[in-house]
């Protein structure tokens, strides 16, 4: 009888074991498909902005530490290395004024401060508006596979008809605080981006651009690029990607590589920028959608400009370091024994502070 009633327990015990570990199963294979599903739509979005060919126009608007830009732009993308945007028309431009505090002390600091900046927004409005500029592709594959690590991706149905196309929503937010949250409404039948809107760590929308009008009919594209094929002047660049080995030579001296790393941020490219004075390299880090840039240069130290001037003297690590304003964060300039280093990125005061803090520490034990 004991027996018997051991035997019927354990089955009903195994049973249910059975289940649980069915469960399990399912839940733990069910995850995996739901990540790789969105990382695949990225994927998606991804290949077709590489391989689509399309011509349209989308209004822009961005926030600086000056206030919001607002303009309308063509766009021609024949493939990944023959993709081009125009500025065409100014939709509207409001300016912060911050200098006017305290006017009565500083008014003709800040006058002169604003007249500077007016001329150089009027010569950027002018070059964009006569220059055409390469777009690039967006999301390599290294950066897809960062954005998958640091970030949460889900898709959703989008009820939006944007420029006749009907859409889908993919939503990327941050696994790390203080971290930027990116919105692309694709095109549910092609993958095509329509619209991107990216929203800083409290929510605030600090980017985004919507196309009106889009055609991805081939003979359409052709006959634009045609058109638009004449004034593009394609100028060799000025950045090139490099190894390590060649930045070093490039310095004659090995480049300086930060300590302190934020959470999920790697090397991803190391580059160099010709000029007539000393060359210089960068060396960027991502995260798979924020980036910060560290420029490393020999020989003289370069001359401060307004921004820097307009600063604060700060220091850290023992070092005299310039603190400015680089539109919606913070820069810092410094010079060590041989280099001279320039940090700018979208990422919080705090870290970057850390990361200045990395570098010199590093420069004195070299």
């Amino acid at each position: 009888m004991q027996t018997h009633t051991f035997l019927i327990l354990h089955k009903d015990l195994q049973s249910k074991h059975h289940l649980l570990w069915s469960a399990v199963l399912a839940f733990l294979l069910w995850i995996p498909h739901t990540l790789f599903a969105d990382v695949s739509t990225l994927e998606r979005i991804a290949e077709a902005e590489r391989k689509a060919s399309y011509v349209g126009l989308r209004v822009k608007t961005f926030s600086s530490s000056r206030g919001t830009r607002t303009f309308e732009e063509v766009v021609i993308h024949k493939s990944a290395d023959v993709s081009y945007r125009k500025v065409v028309s100014a939709v509207g431009e409001r300016h912060s004024h911050e200098g006017s505090r305290g006017r009565d002390e500083h008014r003709n600091d800040n006058r002169r401060r604003d007249d500077n900046e007016d001329r150089r927004d009027r010569r950027e409005r002018n070059r964009d508006r006569s220059e055409w500029r390469q777009v690039e592709s967006p999301f390599s594959k290294k950066q897809i596979e960062l954005i998958a690590q640091n970030y949460n991706l889900e898709v959703s149905p989008s009820t939006e008809s944007i420029a006749n196309y009907e859409t889908d929503i993919l939503t990327i937010t941050p696994k790390f605080a203080d971290r930027p949250t990116k919105r692309i409404f694709f095109a549910r039948k092609n993958g095509v981006i329509l619209r991107v809107e990216d929203l800083d760590a409290e929510g605030v929308l600090r980017e985004m651009f919507v196309y009106t009008r889009i055609s991805f009919d081939p003979e359409t594209v052709e006959r634009k690029w045609q058109i638009f094929e004449k004034e593009i002047k394609q100028r060799p660049p000025r950045i090139n990607a490099i190894s390590l080995d060649e930045a070093k030579k490039m310095l004659k001296t090995k480049p300086i590589q930060p300590e302190y790393m934020p959470p999920g941020f790697q090397l991803q490219e190391v580059r160099s920028i010709r000029s007539r004075e000393n060359d210089s390299i960068l060396l960027e880090y991502t995260d798979g959608l924020v980036t910060f840039t560290l420029f490393e240069k020999g020989g003289k130290p370069p001359r401060l400009g307004d921004r820097e001037r307009r600063g604060t003297e700060i220091e850290i690590g023992g070092q005299k370091v310039y603190k400015h304003r680089f539109g919606t964060t913070d820069a810092f300039r410094w010079s060590g024994a041989k280099i001279h280093f320039f940090l700018v990125g979208a990422i919080p005061t705090a870290e970057m502070q850390k990361i200045v803090e990395s570098v010199i520490q590093k420069t004195k034990q070299k």
